[in-house]
């Protein structure tokens, strides 16, 4: 074997080790204090929470914006941070950053409320309330207004909690019309038409433009084979709650075919916080707190039944939030433990959908959580590696205070990689964020590889130990290979 050959051997292990353990390992939910509240990171610097069992690495994303007074941050546990491929994010509908430098891509406008395609990394999609809907390319920064539904005084995405199906096929909206009824249409963005439209009579009634007066959201499935509906009633409040015009009631969850429209079934009697997703058997499924009482359940959209899946009194209640945003990693959902359960260990897990008990502990969010702003929040990523969530890291903890910043949790790289593979070599500090320090033996020649094999650096040592600027390059894992004589070692090397 050449050496080269033997070098991309060693990366293309290196890699899969990478790929393997990108999750945090699997066990049994645990009970698990926050520790100390660690410093505030700087924007784009990070946190390590070594409480869990899988070290999890905390990197905040956002800052303050004096000019407005404002603190930026993610709107809301089923909006999508990321874009497909996860190489940018957005805040709100206001600017696109790259998701590895956290600098300024494009300044979103006119795109709220603005939703990532869920297969074209570089497409934007908003639903206007004037019945707009446009298309916004970010890597040449233009707007396209694509269609048009006329003919209501107010159309919303969800209202808040809706999303495109995983195919940007089909998305559901509501229109509220002028004598207070309101409709479900059904619009292929494929084809740029309207395929059903189902009227609510006096479903929105005399509510604002902002939300109707019986029914909570609104959304398509993640295949698009579903429209689902859930209705703002309080617990316990079913028959007589809202009736339509043919003497129907309608209440809890409600699942309606997206080609017809047509009742099919009503899944839970009361909805909750929740998310729609796949269960581990490929049903798809509703995932929300369970009514009532403590812990996770979920709802197959199909009827055929559904299971608690993580039951824990004290600490899983309905305070907290459920994201199911990983659409490239099905069979999980992603749970966040508000500070206001008595007690909060304040924890963000993620939840395998079986009847399994597994978890995922994905750290500590550290808000004080004393308002809707500080509310973590948290949404997976479309791969499910990362998830994005609020806190203010227990610098503001005073009700209904307005300070937040959206941070990212994910697996330290260090634990990424199993070293016994490679021959290791002495250098520090491991991760950094600029220069290294390699001890070795005079007249070494180190040469550093990204992950794809390229070249990056190389250089030969005059003394024992030898001094490296990284400052420049991206962050992200690297190869360091140390020649002298006939004798090679590899060791992997983490630039912030």
């Amino acid at each position: 074997m050449s050496k080269k050959t033997y070098l991309l051997a060693i990366i293309g292990l290196f890699l899969i080790q990478i790929i393997n353990a990108q999750f945090p390992q699997d066990g049994t939910y645990q009970s698990i204090a926050a520790p100390t509240t660690p410093a505030m990171p700087d924007y784009g610097q990070s946190v390590m929470d070594n409480s869990v069992p899988t070290p999890i690495e905390i990197t905040r994303i956002t800052e303050y914006q004096a000019q407005w007074d404002w603190y930026p941050t993610h709107e809301y546990a089923k909006t999508q941070v990321w874009n497909a491929d996860q190489t940018k994010y957005k805040m709100t509908s206001w600017k696109v950053y790259n998701a590895i430098t956290y600098t300024e891509v494009q300044e979103l406008s006119g795109m709220y409320p603005s939703y990532w395609s869920n297969t074209n990394p570089d497409l934007i999609w908003s639903f206007r309330e004037n019945g707009d809907i446009k298309k916004y390319t970010v890597s040449t920064n233009t707007t396209q207004t694509v269609a048009n539904i006329p003919g209501y005084e107010v159309i919303k995405l969800g209202p808040g909690e809706g999303n495109i199906d995983k195919n940007d096929h089909y998305v559901a909206l509501v229109g509220k019309k002028a004598n207070g009824d309101l409709d479900i249409i059904v619009f292929d963005l494929q084809t740029l038409t309207i395929v059903h439209t189902k009227t609510f009579t006096n479903a929105w009634v005399s509510g604002g433009d902002n939300f109707p007066d019986y029914i909570d959201w609104v959304s398509i499935s993640q295949s698009g084979d579903y429209v689902v509906v859930m209705y703002s009633n309080t617990f316990g409040n079913t028959a007589g709650f809202y009736v339509d015009q043919n003497g129907n009631d309608h209440y809890g969850v409600e699942i309606y075919d997206r080609v017809t429209m047509q009742y099919q079934n009503r899944i839970a009697s009361y909805g909750n916080h929740g998310d729609l997703g796949y269960a581990v058997d490929g049903d798809e499924v509703l995932v929300q707190y369970k009514a009532g009482s403590a812990g996770v359940y979920m709802y197959k959209l199909n009827g055929t039944g559904g299971e608690i899946i993580v039951n824990n009194s004290s600490e899983i209640t309905a305070s907290g939030h459920i994201s199911c945003r990983n659409i490239n990693r099905p069979g999980w959902a992603y749970v966040t433990q508000a500070t206001s359960a008595n007690p909060s260990s304040k924890q963000i897990v993620a939840v395998k959908l079986d009847n399994s008990g597994i978890v995922e502990h994905f750290g500590h969010h550290f808000s004080s959580d004393m308002s809707y702003d500080q509310s973590p929040m948290a949404v997976a990523s479309p791969n499910g590696d990362k998830i994005c969530f609020h806190s203010d890291f227990g610098t503001d903890p005073v009700a209904g205070s307005e300070v937040a910043y959206s941070f990212i949790a994910s697996i330290d790289n260090t634990a990424s990689v199993n070293e016994e593979q490679l021959d290791t070599l002495n250098i520090y500090p491991n991760p950094t964020k600029d220069f290294v320090t390699i001890k070795g033996k005079a007249n070494t020649i180190y040469t550093i590889y990204d992950y794809t094999g390229k070249l990056i650096f190389t250089k030969k040592a005059n003394t024992a130990n030898t001094n490296i600027d990284l400052s420049e390059l991206n962050s992200g894992v690297y190869l360091v290979k140390a020649t002298l004589n006939n004798n090679t070692s590899f060791s992997k090397l983490i630039k912030r």
